[in-house]
């Protein structure tokens, strides 16, 4: 080969190692600070936490904090926490500027008390702590190296700003949802509240780019009570959501005009499309795993039903954007009449069923029904009219059923899916049932996983006391749990739970007697 087309060799870097941090407390911190470890999914489970030893060939496996002395007491708890460097130099600053965060995210009692060390083995570099594949902490990462070289200098290093954060979110399209504690921890609301604050719009700009949607805002639990009377949020509407780019729209009262200047987005679960406005109406995305248990449901196949599901009808007490109502649907369910009090989640309901080629129809509360038992409010969809909701509260459902039994299937189905307890529907989910051929409840409720059994003895009484009144004229009639579906945590030690409540012909009661 020629000189001229020799080329000059291409020095690659060799790859970071990846190192595991490790915190240093005293003995008797040891079981506070690994809580608070746990709590936050950060303690590393495959190493014991063990007594940190002095000794100088114990202490080179580990790279201390600048100046610090470990008391000879002081217990050593691996965490989740890793980080990818290339040098010696490097993992010393870095390791000094991680230490002061960590403190504060630990809350511990003493914050002068606890240490950072660096375990100097390295760890295999397919360990998930260093998120290569969140595109959001690619796009972060990507913005930081695009500050100005001044600005720059003044920051922590780049690696230590992203080691504390999960840089989990979630897309529901064209938002981008982020968790609460996103740039939570130290140093981040100070950065971007001063010298980061003029360059949070490249930072916006960099994420919607990344992760091809429109629109960012902070999440944030559903509060018990609305701000600033006090009031109980019945509608669960979710007031601490916080938009962080693109326009929102306003918070304000329902109406066509409403509806038409709010942002929407949308979700697809198992096939099933739905949209709402998140300044408006909470989405329960935990609920997926209910969704999928509806859609095969045996108590919906024809040998339970005594017909396909086409010959039936299932209610949805709390229909809200349609979370179960458009399971049954999915499921071939002849008819669903659905509550909801929420009007921005009716309107999302409305639009939701459209979007599957659903036909709906949305009465209002005090409206009444026409000749044929459809609501005389707003249409969607082919006009088959599949769902009828009614926006008014659920313990109307009995007199509304009631005046149209002759008109629709027969009612086989009742869903309850209210938390923290569905128990005020229980009176009305009974009475709705066809009183004949009797179908299933499908109650929602958070029960403590001590006390599962337990409640679960209890709801079956409730309902049995529901369904078999002492003054009742029929005879009594079988209720039974057919099964208890543990849907998800709720809580640290509290479970959402499903109970399918079976309610059965007179006939049944008589033969198991």
């Amino acid at each position: 080969m020629t000189e001229q087309h020799q080329r000059p060799l291409r020095m690659v870097p060799p790859p970071p190692q990846i190192y595991r941090f490790c915190v240093i407390v005293p003995k008797p911190l040891t079981k506070t600070i690994k809580t608070a470890l746990e709590l936050r999914g950060k303690l590393d489970k495959s190493s014991k936490i063990s007594p940190l030893r002095t000794d100088a060939a114990s202490q080179e496996n580990y790279l201390l904090q600048s100046g610090f002395t470990p008391h000879p007491d002081a217990c050593l708890i691996p965490t989740t926490y890793a980080i990818a460097l290339h040098s010696a130099p490097s993992a010393q600053r870095v390791l000094d500027a991680v230490a002061s965060v960590l403190s504060r995210v630990l809350h511990p009692p003493d914050p002068t008390a606890i240490h950072l060390a660096l375990d100097l083995e390295s760890l295999p570099p397919a360990l998930p702590q260093l998120h290569r594949h969140s595109l959001l902490c690619h796009a972060i990462q990507h913005w930081l190296s695009t500050l100005p070289a001044p600005l720059l200098h003044t920051l922590p290093p780049i690696s230590s700003l992203l080691a504390l954060h999960p840089w989990t979110y979630t897309i529901h399209p064209p938002l981008l949802l982020l968790p609460p504690r996103t740039f939570t921890s130290p140093p981040w609301p100070a950065l971007l509240a001063g010298p980061l604050a003029a360059h949070l719009p490249a930072l916006h700009t960099h994420i919607c780019a990344s992760l091809s949607v429109t629109h960012i805002a902070l999440n944030a639990p559903i509060p018990l009570h609305t701000a600033p009377s006090a009031a109980l949020n019945t509608l669960r509407a979710p007031t601490a959501l916080t938009p962080l780019y693109g326009p929102f729209g306003a918070r304000e009262p329902a109406s066509a005009a409403a509806f038409a200047r709010a942002f929407w987005v949308r979700a697809a679960q198992h096939g099933v499309q739905q949209t709402w406005a998140p300044l408006h109406t909470m989405f329960a995305r935990g609920n997926v795993r209910e969704k999928a248990r509806l859609l095969r449901l045996g108590a919906l196949r024809p040998e339970r039903l005594g017909c396909g599901p086409g010959g039936c009808t299932a209610v949805d007490l709390y229909a809200g954007i349609g979370y179960f109502a458009f399971c049954y649907a999915r499921a071939g369910v002849g008819r669903v009449l659905g509550w909801e009090i929420n009007p921005w989640s009716v309107e999302g309901l409305r639009r939701g069923a459209g979007m599957n080629g659903w036909g709906v129809r949305v009465v209002l509360g005090g409206e009444e029904e026409d000749g044929q038992g459809v609501g005389v409010g707003q249409a969607e969809g082919n006009g088959d009219e599949r769902l009828l909701v009614f926006q008014e509260d659920n313990q109307r459902a009995g007199a509304r059923v009631d005046g149209m039994r002759t008109r629709v299937p027969p009612v086989r189905h009742v869903n309850c899916g209210f938390l923290p307890s569905s128990a005020p529907s229980w009176p009305v989910a009974v009475r709705v049932l066809d009183p004949a051929l009797g179908g299933w409840v499908h109650a929602h409720e958070n029960i403590a996983v001590g006390d599962i059994e337990s409640r679960k003895a209890a709801i079956v009484a409730r309902f049995d006391a529901l369904t078999n009144p002492p003054d009742a004229a029929h005879a009594a009639r079988l209720v039974r749990c057919e099964h208890l579906e543990r849907v998800k945590s709720y809580a640290p030690g509290v479970v959402h739970c499903v109970l399918d409540i079976h309610i059965a012909p007179c006939a049944e009661r008589a033969r198991a007697s």
